[in-house]
Protein backbone atom coordinates (compact mmCIF):
# COMPACT_ATOMS: atom_id res chain seq x y z
CA UNK A 1 0.00 0.00 0.00
CA UNK A 2 1.07 3.58 -0.76
CA UNK A 3 1.04 6.03 1.84
CA UNK A 4 0.86 9.54 0.73
CA UNK A 5 1.76 11.94 3.55
CA UNK A 6 0.21 15.55 3.25
CA UNK A 7 1.17 16.18 6.94
CA UNK A 8 4.60 14.81 7.94
CA UNK A 9 7.20 13.10 6.19
CA UNK A 10 7.29 9.52 4.93
CA UNK A 11 11.09 9.61 5.71
CA UNK A 12 10.70 10.63 9.51
CA UNK A 13 6.75 9.43 10.30
CA UNK A 14 6.34 10.86 14.08
CA UNK A 15 4.87 7.66 15.28
CA UNK A 16 1.02 9.08 15.30
CA UNK A 17 -1.02 9.75 12.00
CA UNK A 18 -5.05 10.37 11.06
CA UNK A 19 -5.53 8.33 8.04
CA UNK A 20 -7.80 8.84 5.95
CA UNK A 21 -9.63 7.11 2.86
CA UNK A 22 -11.98 8.94 0.05
CA UNK A 23 -15.41 6.59 -0.52
CA UNK A 24 -15.27 4.86 -4.16
CA UNK A 25 -18.62 6.21 -4.39
CA UNK A 26 -18.76 9.50 -3.45
CA UNK A 27 -15.16 11.49 -3.57
CA UNK A 28 -16.16 14.07 -1.42
CA UNK A 29 -16.89 11.60 1.84
CA UNK A 30 -13.51 10.67 3.89
CA UNK A 31 -13.51 8.14 6.58
CA UNK A 32 -10.63 8.62 9.22
CA UNK A 33 -8.81 5.83 11.75
CA UNK A 34 -5.97 6.83 14.19
CA UNK A 35 -2.63 4.59 13.77
CA UNK A 36 0.22 4.97 16.51
CA UNK A 37 3.04 3.52 16.77
CA UNK A 38 3.55 2.83 20.72
CA UNK A 39 6.85 3.77 22.85
CA UNK A 40 6.86 1.21 25.15
CA UNK A 41 6.80 -2.66 24.53
CA UNK A 42 3.10 -3.90 25.92
CA UNK A 43 1.97 -7.50 26.16
CA UNK A 44 -1.52 -7.54 26.11
CA UNK A 45 -1.76 -11.39 27.25
CA UNK A 46 -0.27 -10.04 31.13
CA UNK A 47 -3.90 -8.28 31.36
CA UNK A 48 -5.94 -10.98 30.22
CA UNK A 49 -7.46 -14.00 32.11
CA UNK A 50 -4.85 -16.95 31.76
CA UNK A 51 -7.99 -18.66 29.70
CA UNK A 52 -7.85 -16.18 27.09
CA UNK A 53 -3.99 -15.30 26.97
CA UNK A 54 -3.08 -17.71 24.63
CA UNK A 55 -5.89 -16.33 22.55
CA UNK A 56 -4.22 -13.13 22.31
CA UNK A 57 -0.36 -13.95 22.41
CA UNK A 58 -0.37 -13.29 19.02
CA UNK A 59 -1.88 -10.04 18.68
CA UNK A 60 0.34 -8.46 20.81
CA UNK A 61 3.40 -8.20 19.41
CA UNK A 62 1.08 -6.57 15.87
CA UNK A 63 -0.34 -3.97 19.20
CA UNK A 64 3.44 -3.19 19.45
CA UNK A 65 4.23 -2.59 15.90
CA UNK A 66 1.34 -0.36 14.92
CA UNK A 67 -2.53 0.06 16.61
CA UNK A 68 -4.87 1.39 14.52
CA UNK A 69 -8.21 2.63 15.92
CA UNK A 70 -11.05 2.31 15.21
CA UNK A 71 -10.53 -0.85 13.25
CA UNK A 72 -12.69 0.42 10.47
CA UNK A 73 -12.33 4.23 9.07
CA UNK A 74 -15.26 6.65 11.02
CA UNK A 75 -16.90 9.19 8.75
CA UNK A 76 -15.10 12.77 9.16
CA UNK A 77 -16.45 16.30 8.44
CA UNK A 78 -13.56 16.77 5.76
CA UNK A 79 -10.42 16.96 4.72
CA UNK A 80 -9.95 20.38 5.69
CA UNK A 81 -11.35 19.48 9.46
CA UNK A 82 -8.83 16.52 9.64
CA UNK A 83 -5.57 18.72 8.72
CA UNK A 84 -6.89 21.34 11.18
CA UNK A 85 -7.00 18.36 13.67
CA UNK A 86 -3.85 16.97 12.83
CA UNK A 87 -1.80 20.68 13.17
CA UNK A 88 -3.34 20.91 16.54
CA UNK A 89 -2.12 17.45 17.65
CA UNK A 90 1.09 17.51 15.86
CA UNK A 91 -0.02 14.07 14.23
CA UNK A 92 0.89 13.30 10.30
CA UNK A 93 -2.08 13.32 7.75
CA UNK A 94 -1.79 10.31 5.73
CA UNK A 95 -4.14 9.27 2.76
CA UNK A 96 -4.35 5.97 1.84
CA UNK A 97 -6.74 5.94 -0.80
CA UNK A 98 -10.24 5.01 -1.65
CA UNK A 99 -12.29 2.45 -0.80
CA UNK A 100 -15.84 1.25 -0.84
CA UNK A 101 -17.62 2.58 2.23
CA UNK A 102 -20.53 0.18 2.45
CA UNK A 103 -17.74 -3.15 2.71
CA UNK A 104 -16.50 -3.15 6.20
CA UNK A 105 -14.92 -6.43 5.84
CA UNK A 106 -12.41 -4.65 2.83
CA UNK A 107 -12.09 -1.14 5.13
CA UNK A 108 -10.81 -3.28 8.15
CA UNK A 109 -9.07 -4.89 6.13
CA UNK A 110 -7.24 -1.97 4.21
CA UNK A 111 -6.54 -0.41 7.98
CA UNK A 112 -4.50 -3.32 8.99
CA UNK A 113 -2.94 -2.48 5.50
CA UNK A 114 -2.01 0.86 5.99
CA UNK A 115 -1.31 0.03 9.82
CA UNK A 116 1.26 -2.10 8.79
CA UNK A 117 2.59 0.10 6.47
CA UNK A 118 3.07 3.23 8.63
CA UNK A 119 4.58 0.42 10.91
CA UNK A 120 7.03 -0.18 8.56
CA UNK A 121 7.88 3.33 6.94
CA UNK A 122 8.25 4.36 11.30
CA UNK A 123 10.43 1.21 11.63
CA UNK A 124 12.67 1.94 8.49
CA UNK A 125 13.42 5.69 9.95
CA UNK A 126 13.77 4.97 13.55
CA UNK A 127 14.58 1.44 13.72
CA UNK A 128 18.44 1.29 13.89
CA UNK A 129 18.16 3.88 16.80
CA UNK A 130 15.79 2.51 18.42
CA UNK A 131 16.15 -1.10 17.59
CA UNK A 132 12.15 -1.63 18.00
CA UNK A 133 12.09 -4.85 17.21
CA UNK A 134 14.50 -6.56 19.63
CA UNK A 135 12.86 -4.70 22.61
CA UNK A 136 9.33 -6.32 21.37
CA UNK A 137 10.72 -9.58 21.33
CA UNK A 138 12.46 -9.18 24.78
CA UNK A 139 9.39 -7.66 26.70
CA UNK A 140 7.72 -10.62 25.00
CA UNK A 141 10.36 -13.68 26.33
CA UNK A 142 11.45 -14.17 22.59
CA UNK A 143 9.46 -15.59 19.20
CA UNK A 144 6.36 -17.27 20.23
CA UNK A 145 6.17 -21.29 19.39
CA UNK A 146 3.05 -23.02 19.27
CA UNK A 147 1.96 -26.65 19.20
CA UNK A 148 -1.63 -28.65 17.16
CA UNK A 149 -2.90 -28.00 20.46
CA UNK A 150 -2.33 -24.42 20.69
CA UNK A 151 -3.77 -23.89 17.59
CA UNK A 152 -6.85 -25.94 18.39
CA UNK A 153 -7.11 -23.55 21.16
CA UNK A 154 -7.19 -20.36 19.37
CA UNK A 155 -8.92 -21.53 15.98
CA UNK A 156 -10.27 -24.57 16.44
CA UNK A 157 -13.69 -23.06 17.87
CA UNK A 158 -13.23 -19.85 15.60
CA UNK A 159 -16.28 -19.48 13.21
CA UNK A 160 -15.70 -18.68 9.56
CA UNK A 161 -15.86 -15.04 9.52
CA UNK A 162 -13.78 -14.72 12.58
CA UNK A 163 -11.02 -16.59 11.15
CA UNK A 164 -10.88 -14.75 8.10
CA UNK A 165 -10.72 -11.71 10.50
CA UNK A 166 -7.73 -13.58 11.92
CA UNK A 167 -6.58 -13.89 8.71
CA UNK A 168 -6.30 -10.56 7.62
CA UNK A 169 -4.79 -9.19 10.72
CA UNK A 170 -1.91 -11.81 10.55
CA UNK A 171 -1.57 -10.97 6.50
CA UNK A 172 -0.83 -7.28 7.17
CA UNK A 173 1.79 -8.97 9.90
CA UNK A 174 3.29 -11.00 7.13
CA UNK A 175 3.79 -7.98 4.54
CA UNK A 176 5.47 -5.67 7.35
CA UNK A 177 7.43 -8.29 8.25
CA UNK A 178 8.50 -9.85 4.68
CA UNK A 179 8.26 -5.79 3.50
CA UNK A 180 10.90 -4.89 6.85
CA UNK A 181 13.49 -8.20 6.43
CA UNK A 182 12.29 -9.49 9.75
CA UNK A 183 12.69 -13.26 8.53
CA UNK A 184 12.04 -14.72 12.34
CA UNK A 185 8.75 -12.66 12.28
CA UNK A 186 7.93 -13.78 8.65
CA UNK A 187 8.54 -17.38 9.24
CA UNK A 188 6.38 -16.85 12.73
CA UNK A 189 3.34 -15.71 10.97
CA UNK A 190 3.83 -17.86 7.64
CA UNK A 191 3.06 -20.88 10.55
CA UNK A 192 0.03 -18.98 12.03
CA UNK A 193 -1.49 -18.30 8.66
CA UNK A 194 -1.29 -21.84 7.65
CA UNK A 195 -2.41 -23.38 10.71
CA UNK A 196 -5.56 -21.03 10.56
CA UNK A 197 -5.86 -22.43 6.62
CA UNK A 198 -6.36 -25.72 8.06
CA UNK A 199 -9.52 -25.33 10.06
CA UNK A 200 -10.84 -23.22 6.39
CA UNK A 201 -12.18 -24.89 3.53
CA UNK A 202 -10.06 -25.83 1.12
CA UNK A 203 -11.43 -23.21 -1.69
CA UNK A 204 -10.23 -20.54 0.17
CA UNK A 205 -7.01 -21.08 -1.39
CA UNK A 206 -4.23 -20.23 1.67
CA UNK A 207 -1.48 -21.54 0.68
CA UNK A 208 -1.76 -19.24 -2.27
CA UNK A 209 -2.36 -16.20 -0.09
CA UNK A 210 0.95 -17.64 1.60
CA UNK A 211 2.94 -17.63 -1.42
CA UNK A 212 1.49 -14.28 -2.30
CA UNK A 213 2.46 -12.73 1.15
CA UNK A 214 5.37 -13.78 1.26
CA UNK A 215 6.87 -12.83 -2.02
CA UNK A 216 8.92 -10.08 -2.78
CA UNK A 217 7.42 -8.53 -6.26
CA UNK A 218 5.69 -5.42 -6.52
CA UNK A 219 2.60 -6.27 -6.59
CA UNK A 220 2.30 -9.01 -3.82
CA UNK A 221 0.67 -7.11 -1.71
CA UNK A 222 -2.08 -6.10 -4.11
CA UNK A 223 -2.35 -10.19 -4.71
CA UNK A 224 -2.62 -11.33 -1.29
CA UNK A 225 -5.21 -8.73 -0.25
CA UNK A 226 -7.50 -10.14 -3.35
CA UNK A 227 -6.85 -13.88 -2.19
CA UNK A 228 -8.05 -12.90 1.28
CA UNK A 229 -11.21 -10.94 -0.55
CA UNK A 230 -11.48 -13.82 -2.54
CA UNK A 231 -11.86 -15.70 0.56
CA UNK A 232 -14.21 -13.44 2.15
CA UNK A 233 -16.54 -13.48 -1.17
CA UNK A 234 -16.77 -17.21 -1.32
CA UNK A 235 -17.39 -17.09 2.70
CA UNK A 236 -20.32 -14.88 1.82
CA UNK A 237 -21.53 -16.16 -1.65
CA UNK A 238 -21.04 -13.14 -3.38
CA UNK A 239 -20.17 -14.44 -6.17
CA UNK A 240 -20.91 -11.70 -8.83
CA UNK A 241 -17.49 -9.97 -7.06
CA UNK A 242 -15.90 -12.72 -6.61
CA UNK A 243 -15.74 -13.16 -10.70
CA UNK A 244 -14.14 -10.21 -10.65
CA UNK A 245 -11.66 -11.05 -7.92
CA UNK A 246 -10.56 -13.81 -10.23
CA UNK A 247 -10.15 -11.44 -13.10
CA UNK A 248 -7.95 -9.42 -11.09
CA UNK A 249 -6.08 -12.41 -9.81
CA UNK A 250 -5.69 -13.79 -13.17
CA UNK A 251 -4.08 -10.14 -14.83
CA UNK A 252 -1.67 -10.15 -12.33
CA UNK A 253 -0.08 -13.68 -12.38
CA UNK A 254 -0.16 -12.53 -16.18
CA UNK A 255 1.99 -10.07 -15.61
CA UNK A 256 4.10 -12.01 -13.26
Amino acid sequence: MQLEFERGDADQPSGHALVYFRDSNDQDAIGVTYVVILPVPLDIGKYMPPFLAGQVAEMSANVISSFAFPPAPEPFDSVAEAERVAEIRGDDLVFAGTLNFSDAFDMMERVNEASAEYGRLYTEAHGEDDDLDAVIEDALGGSQKYDEDDYDLMYGEMDEADLLTELSQQLGRMRYSVESGDRSMANETEATIRAIGRYLPANREVAKIVAAATSTSQRASELAQLYVERAYCLYREDYLRLKKIDEDIAGINTEG
